[in-house]
């Protein structure tokens, strides 16, 4: 290879490496020439005219560091896709971990720790220690934890590249005027962005710099829009996004956790159980058809109020299951009986089988003999 064609691999490489990174080309020219010993690029190229000439190694040197973050193959395109091999193992320091990514994330897992790194660029890493090993945990060494979050971030910075390699360059790379490309949003171009979640307004460079979250709260990309066409007339303009300074440094967020799986009753975990616990007290098939059509009522304090069909539940039948269901949650529970009209003629035939096969066959005699059955082709 020709000096004056180690230069071109240079700059090309350095052309690669600032489109999967979302870089300007200068940045990752300048990173170049820093990784061959020079404060920038414009100081190699100078050397370049003289007697230096940059060797065989360092270009496979340069090489390798670019192939590093732009390579999809194996492991890395499976953690984009999930494949089945979606998951690196390693160690760091002696400590064994699992590598994976999730819903744009990517989530680093040892033994009794966990980092996660959020796709959004201006997002804290957040590190998760279990209480069980609070005091002994390897995360409480600081260079040990910066070591465990540089691995995470080498396979975001794949994973970004990947991501990138489908997006229009100008998504990226604002143009003179700060205008960017929204990546998603076919032809949208303007230098000025508003975040449908905060209502705020972003700058071109501010939002492509971000990767195309909010600079502001972080929503992604899809909430992003060159018009705030969610404002009526009289509502005043978004404000400029406050927006972390750039080049800040982002500390991790380090929490102690207890893993054990938490129960917190919401209003449809308690719905379910009641309802389940209502076809188990139902004897026949008219009552489980009584207690699918219950209304049930939970409120704040998750307190029941259970409403049947007066046709399909007795009304002197007590639910015992469903009592003792409230009673182990810890609250309160009322019935009511309301009427309306039923689903089929002859409600009473449910009471006479438990199966709702036998009860379907039922009910279709009697209509056949007392009425009218409906074809699927409009047919009698």
């Amino acid at each position: 290879m020709t000096e004056n064609n180690k230069l071109k691999t240079l700059k090309l490489l350095a052309k690669r490496y600032a489109r999967a990174t979302g870089q300007p080309q200068h940045v990752a020219l300048d990173l170049v020439a820093a990784r061959l010993g020079f404060p920038h690029w414009n100081a190699l190229t100078g050397s370049a005219k003289g007697e230096w000439a940059p060797s065989e190694e360092q270009v496979a040197a340069i090489k390798a560091l670019v192939q590093r973050i732009t390579s999809y193959e194996g492991t890395t395109f499976d953690h984009i896709f999930g494949g089945p091999d979606a998951i690196t193992r390693g160690e760091v320091r002696g400590h064994p971990y699992e590598l994976k990514t999730m819903l744009g994330d990517v989530s680093m897992e040892g033994e009794g720790w966990r980092i996660v790194l959020p796709e959004n660029p201006s997002a804290a890493p957040r590190v998760e220690i279990d209480i069980n090993h609070a005091q002994n945990s390897p995360m409480n060494d600081r260079v040990l934890l910066a070591e465990a979050i540089g691995t995470a971030k080498d396979l975001m910075q794949s994973v970004k590249a990947r991501r990138f390699a489908d997006w229009p360059r100008r998504a990226t790379k604002p143009d003179a005027e700060g205008k960017v490309r929204h990546p998603f949003l076919e032809m949208e171009e303007s230098n000025l962005w508003y975040c449908l979640h905060c209502n705020k307004e972003v700058t071109g460079p501010q939002v492509a710099g971000n990767h195309w979250h909010c600079p502001g709260c972080g929503a992604s990309p899809i909430n992003i829009f060159p018009k705030a066409f969610w404002l009526g007339t009289n509502e005043g303009k978004p404000v400029p996004v406050n927006a972390r300074a750039e080049g800040q440094e982002i500390e991790p967020i380090v929490s102690i956790v207890d893993p054990r799986p938490r129960l917190e009753l919401n209003n449809d975990q308690v719905t379910h159980l009641i309802r389940a616990a209502l076809f188990e007290d139902a004897t026949n098939a008219s009552e489980r058809m009584g207690a699918s059509l219950a209304e049930i009522w939970v409120d704040d304090n998750l307190d029941v109020v259970v409403s049947f069909e007066d046709h399909y539940w007795p009304e002197d039948k007590e639910p015992t299951a469903a009592i003792e269901v409230a009673a182990l949650l810890g609250i309160e529970i009322e019935f009511e009986v309301t009427w309306s009209d039923p689903l089929f003629a002859w409600p009473g035939l449910g009471t006479m089988t438990q199966g709702m096969v036998e009860y379907t066959r039922m009910m279709l005699d009697a209509y056949r003999s007392h009425g009218i059955v409906e074809k699927r082709d409009g047919n009698r």
